[in-house]
């Protein structure tokens, strides 16, 4: 059984580009549990220890080590650092001025009893700032600026005011 998904055999036994000794100093130094993991794990590779005998150790498998070995003879030691610390993410929708604009356009009016949907957020932003803002995000600055979502209770097509009235007063 082929437990590779697809990914072209990268020969594990072929030599590194660094010794042992540099990885176990690398392991070492690292306060990084990531990068100490890799850094084990290339620094057994670099002794010949038996790959099954590796894969036990560091509880990789043997995918997660074919394509740490692939990103290392590209990049080299700085294939083992763990890259998800200067990841910034994605770059904000609104800067804090179009934040700023729009709480202080949703605490104006609903001081004249106006109450913003996300669908109204969703159209001023496209007004204002030419932004195709998807409807989520609209409640997530609806919350920024300290209000909720805003939907009155569903009404059945059928029902009848004058029923519930009166259901109202025998109770």
């Amino acid at each position: 059984m082929d437990y590779n998904c697809g990914i072209k055999q990268i020969p594990l036994t072929a030599p590194l580009a660094h010794d042992a000794d540099t990885f176990w100093h690398l392991y070492r130094a690292s306060t990084c549990a990531v990068e100490r993991r890799r850094a084990q794990l290339f620094a057994l590779l670099a002794e010949g220890r038996p790959v099954p005998e590796i894969l036990q150790v560091t509880r990789y498998n043997r995918v997660t080590v074919y394509g740490l070995v692939k990103r290392y003879r590209e990049q080299g030691l700085a294939g083992l650092r763990d890259a998800r610390h200067v990841n910034q993410g994605a770059p904000r929708l609104l800067t804090a001025e179009q934040q700023q604009t729009l709480a202080a356009r949703l605490h104006a009016d609903f001081e004249q009893g106006i109450v913003w949907s996300g669908k109204d957020v969703q159209d001023w932003l496209q007004q204002q700032y030419g932004l195709s803002v998807h409807l989520g995000r609209t409640y997530e600055f609806l919350r920024a600026a300290g209000f909720t979502p805003q939907r009155p209770r569903p009404r059945h097509v059928g029902g009848d005011e004058a029923a519930k009235e009166a259901f109202k007063t025998k109770s």
